[in-house]
Parts: structure tokens; C-alpha cells; sequence
């Protein structure tokens, strides 16, 4: 069964519960009008000319407080239902190549000199990023995003992992209701830095975990209690205003650690309760290989299962907040120093699961970001998992394509960088694809190393650092021009393929050196490209300049001239997108300038 079958047999099972569920809702609604009405009947009959026992009322009470319970159990079904029908929409918008602009961006995760990122659209409207679209925890979409854009500093992970995270891909491939039951969960309703502010509260212990503040504090919510009993069988009140005062002062000693449990408790409540759904559903996930067998292992470490731990947690809080909230409950949980043993004991599970917490969240964020690989691997069933090679460098693709085109749009090529080939110098017409090609290669490339299926019939490749210079901008703030900028960028390509001691580099330069007179970048673009071939890198250059392409006969390294083109047919420009040996045979400037009515 195709997934777009899948997905809209399930839309529809989905939809037809949520018609089914709202008509239940709607009978609901009139029990509780009904029951309201029989209390008002029972209630004239109790204390009007009847006299009937008050005991009557008990029935519509009870009657009225259980339509209550049945109506929002109701809407917590219907909640999940909706997010479940808006999960699969959202499905099948990617499917339909109408997903760009919905979900999170990533840009949060963006490094201004980051060597790929901005120019290959890992993160941004219509990015990489926003198309897995998966994550719904602050761990997800952080292993997420290190995964797409590690930094230059960031050594690549070894084949050997990579093959693993493929594995785990494979298995996660088909667990549907997997993903959905943590698309029902959804994201926090919290911001990602207040929700990533609370995750590193949970792994820090506070000061509350000294063995003699819990003895002060157990004497005195004895003496408190005691002292509280002696008021209300009519002695002096000394005795209570005595020891509040004292409690006062000791609880002063220990605002800073007590005012940090306050700071997060709120939020905590909803917050945990989210988590303890996520973690349950991960950590009994389906799969034999040894990824997801060793993640599995990180949420049940020691023989305590991650989920069970923080439910003991949510309910440390949840009864710490009704102490400090609850009218009727408060005063008394003061004088006992009930709210503050709860405090410490909040404390004190910090304190025993402080360097698990950083486990589960770690294993909670691979997870996660293994299952948005397995939705890219479902819904696109003809990518392949690529093959991964010891040196020398290489990058060689049979039908590799872009995957944020459209469906249907995407054209592929073949491509080979190796020792037999190093550089590709492509030329071609005005939008012809050559830019396009170089973010098919990149993009690929990330998501290779990542773990996840590319878009291509075959590849193989080396480890490889991607490396672009493909989207310069100048900015009026630092009094930068296009062509400095541009500079720059190459600067930081070449820099990184003389340091790098990850891996090589595999350069993307679009347009290189454009903006300066002919003579100057020919001799610019081949020292550029002479010094990245020395450094060991492959890579491919654009260019419109066509005295560029004698380049590949001057260098001391294998190189060759490739092309995209366009043709005229019923006065119409076209494009096929199909790369071609040797040097574009002509240019499209003219002709596109007369296309727009300039007179050239």
C-alpha cells in the first residue's frame, strides 16, 4: 500500500471517529443540561411543600458530577482526534508539495558562519528542517539540527554509526502509530527556551538536599502542628506565632534554593506531564537493531524505566503547587512544613536522577530525530540509503535530485567526483539548474551523514565536510558590498580546506568571483580552485563567464567542464535540466533581456 493510501485511509478513520465522537459530545452537553434540571426538580421537592428527604439530592449531584467527568474525558478525545486529522493533513500536504511555510523554521539553530547551512536551506521557510517537520520536543529538534548542520568543529560521525542510524530508520519506517501518537501528544504549549530552561532545571540539583534540613524541617512541622492543636482546644496562641516565626526565619535561610523550585514548578506540571506521554511512547519502541536497542537501554537504566521516574516527579510537583495554591490547603501545609518537605523531595530527585535526566533527554532527541528520517524514508520510498567509502575523497550519484523541489518537478543527474575527476566546472544559461545542482549535492550530503535516505537512485561517498559559497548578501550595517561578501565566503571555504582535520572538504561555489572585471577572476577563480585542490578537496564552481573553462586545461588536478542549456521552442524559452559534458555552446542573457521587452 502506497503512503498516500495510508494516509488518506487513515485521514478518513480519523475524521469518521471525530463526526462519531462530536455527536456524542452534543448528548453530552444536553445530559448535563438535563441533569442540572433534575437537580433544580429534586431540589424544589427537598425544600419546598413535599419535604422529601435531602438525601434525594444525592442523585443529581452524583448524576451531574459523572456527566461531567464522561463530557471531558469527551474532549480530551476529541483534542487528540483533531491533532491526529491535522497530522495527517500536514502529511499529505508534503506529499503534495504544499508544506513549505507550516511548522517550525529551526532558525533558532542558524550559525551566521556556518559553513552550509543558510546556503543549502537547512533551516528557514521551505528548509530541509521544515519539510521532517517531526520533532516536537526541544531534545528532537536540537539532535535534529546537529544532525543536518554540525559545526566545522564538529567531528562527522564514523560509517559505522551512520550505518546504524540507517538500520533504525529502516526499522522506525512503517511505525505509523508511533509517530502519530506523538504528533496527538504535540509540541509544548510553553516557548522552546522556557521548555529547554526546565529540562536543565530537572538535571541540576538544588541546596535542599542536606541530610539536617530535612531533620529542621520535620521538627518543626511537629512543633508547628503541635502548637497549632493547643490554639484550637482553646489555650494561648503564643506558642504557634512563636514557632511560625521561627519556621519564617528558616525558610528565609533557604529562600535562594526554594525560590528556584518555585521559578519552574508552575510550568512543570504540564510540562512533565507531556514528557512522562513522550518518553512512555519511545521507550518501548519497536526495533531489533542495535540503535534503537542501546536508546531503549538509556530510558530504562538501573531497572527504573524513565517514564515511571518522572511520573513520580509530575506528581511531586503537582502536589507541591496545590500546597502553595490551594486556599484550604496552604495554611496548614505551611505550619506543618508539608509544602517545603515537598520541596526537598523535588530537590532530592534532581539530586538521584540529575546525570540520567541528560541521558533521557539525549536518547529522547535521537529518537526523535531517527523517526523524522523514517517519515522521509515512508513517504518517499524510491530515495536510497547511501554507501560510505574510506579516502580518497568522492561523491558519485546515479539520479541524484534535489528533495525540496516540488513532486514531479525534480530532474536528476549523475555525478562522480573522485581522484578520476575532482572538480566539475559547470557553465550554462540563466536558469538553467547549475545552482540547483549544487544544492542537490550538498543537501544530500547532509542529509548522507545525518543517517538518512537521499534523494537518489545510488550513492557513494567519502567522508566529506560541506563547504558552499553559493548565497552572499551585502549589508548597508557593515559596509560590505556583494563582491566583499562574496569574498569573504570563499575566504572561510578555502580556510576551512587548509585546517580541517575532520574531513575533506566538498566545495559548492556558485558564480564564483562574479562581480569583478574578466581578468581578475580568471586569475582569482584559479588560485581559489588551485588552493582547494592542493588542500584535498572536491567540489564543483558555476560560472557564466565562459573564459573560465580554459581553467581545466591549466591545472595540475583532474577537472572537466560540464554544462547545463536551454532551448527556444514556439518562442518560448525551455529548460531539461540535464547536466552535459563540455563548455554551454552559447548564453540566454540577451535573449531573456528581449524576452522582458528591453532593447538590447
Amino acid at each position: 500500500m502506497s503512503c498516500l493510501t495510508e494516509y488518506n485511509n487513515r485521514l478518513r478513520d480519523r475524521q469518521q471517529t471525530y463526526e462519531q465522537l462530536r455527536q456524542c459530545d452534543d448528548r453530552a452537553v444536553h445530559l448535563r443540561v438535563a441533569t442540572f434540571v433534575l437537580g433544580l426538580i429534586c431540589a424544589w421537592a427537598v425544600f419546598g411543600n413535599w419535604q422529601l428527604p435531602g438525601t434525594l439530592l444525592l442523585l443529581p449531584i452524583g448524576l451531574f458530577l459523572a456527566a461531567i467527568v464522561y463530557h471531558e474525558s469527551l474532549n480530551r478525545k476529541l483534542r487528540a482526534v483533531r491533532r491526529a486529522i491535522a497530522y495527517y493533513k500536514r502529511c499529505l500536504d508534503r506529499l503534495n508539495g504544499q508544506w513549505s511555510g507550516t511548522g517550525p523554521t529551526g532558525t533558532e539553530f542558524l550559525e551566521p558562519q556556518h559553513p552550509h547551512a543558510e546556503d543549502l536551506d537547512i533551516f528557514g521557510t521551505g528548509s530541509l528542517f521544515q519539510l521532517l517537520n517531526s520533532p516536537i520536543t526541544p531534545a528532537g529538534a536540537r539532535t535534529l539540527a546537529e544532525w543536518l548542520a554540525p559545526s566545522a568543529q564538529t567531528p562527522l560521525p564514523t560509517p559505522d554509526a551512520v550505518v546504524s542510524r540507517q538500520d533504525a530508520v529502516r526499522n522506525l519506517r512503517d511505525q505509523l502509530d508511533l509517530r502519530e501518537r506523538l504528533a496527538v501528544i504535540g509540541p509544548a504549549s510553553q516557548p522552546q527556551s522556557h521548555t529547554q530552561e526546565l529540562h536543565q532545571w530537572l538535571a541540576r540539583a538544588g541546596g535542599l538536599t542536606a541530610r539536617w534540613i530535612r531533620v529542621v524541617a520535620t521538627l518543626l512541622g511537629v512543633l508547628g502542628v503541635a502548637s497549632l492543636v493547643i490554639w484550637l482546644i482553646g489555650t494561648s496562641m503564643s506558642p504557634l506565632l512563636l514557632i511560625v516565626v521561627v519556621q519564617l526565619g528558616f525558610l528565609r535561610k533557604l529562600r535562594q534554593p526554594l525560590d528556584e523550585i518555585k521559578q519552574h514548578s508552575e510550568q512543570a506540571v504540564v510540562e512533565l506531564r507531556r514528557i512522562e506521554q513522550v518518553v512512555a511512547a519511545l521507550e518501548n519502541v519497536e526495533g531489533s537493531d542495535t540503535e534503537l536497542h542501546r536508546l531503549r537501554n538509556e530510558l530504562n537504566r538501573d531497572g527504573m524505566r524513565a517514564s515511571e521516574a518522572i511520573h513520580r516527579l509530575e506528581r511531586l510537583v503537582s502536589q507541591y503547587e496545590n500546597t502553595r495554591r490551594n486556599v484550604f490547603i496552604a495554611p496548614l501545609a505551611f505550619i506543618s512544613m508539608a509544602s517545603f518537605q515537598l520541596a526537598c523531595s523535588i530537590d532530592h530527585w534532581r539530586a538521584k536522577h540529575a546525570t540520567k535526566v541528560e541521558h533521557w533527554f539525549q536518547a529522547i532527541g535521537e529518537l526523535e530525530a531517527l523517526l523524522a528520517f523514517a517519515q522521509l524514508h515512508f513517504e518517499n520510498p524510491d530515495y536510497c540509503f547511501p554507501q560510505f567509502v574510506d579516502n580518497p575523497p568522492q561523491f558519485v550519484a546515479t539520479k541524484l535530485a534535489h528533495p525540496l523541489l516540488p513532486p514531479g518537478t525534480a530532474i536528476s543527474n549523475d555525478l562522480e567526483l573522485s581522484d578520476n575527476r575532482r572538480m566539475l566546472l559547470v557553465s550554462g544559461s540563466n536558469m538553467s539548474g547549475k545552482s540547483t545542482l549544487l544544492r542537490s549535492v550538498g543537501i544530500n550530503t547532509a542529509l548522507a551523514w545525518a543517517g538518512a535516505p537521499v534523494y537518489a537512485q545510488n550513492l557513494k561517498l567519502s567522508r566529506l565536510q560541506v563547504a558552499t559559497a553559493i548565497r552572499s548578501q551585502d549589508s548597508l550595517q557593515t559596509g560590505t558590498s556583494h563582491f566583499m561578501a562574496n569574498l569573504q565566503r570563499i575566504r572561510l571555504v578555502v580556510e576551512l580546506a587548509e585546517q580541517t582535520t575532520t574531513a575533506p572538504v566538498l566545495f559548492l561555489l556558485d558564480e564564483i568571483l562574479h562581480g569583478t572585471n574578466s581578468h581578475d577572476r580568471l586569475v582569482g577563480a584559479r588560485g581559489v580552485i588551485r588552493s582547494l585542490l592542493q588542500a584535498g578537496a572536491i567540489g564543483l564552481v558555476t560560472t557564466h563567464d565562459l573564459a573560465l573553462s580554459d581553467m581545466v586545461n591549466q591545472l595540475d588536478y583532474a577537472t572537466q567542464n560540464v554544462h547545463f542549456r536551454d532551448e527556444w521552442r514556439d518562442g518560448k524559452m525551455t529548460f531539461d535540466y540535464q547536466m552535459r559534458k563540455g563548455v554551454v555552446p552559447k548564453s540566454n542573457a540577451l535573449s531573456l533581456m528581449r524576452l522582458l521587452g528591453l532593447e538590447v
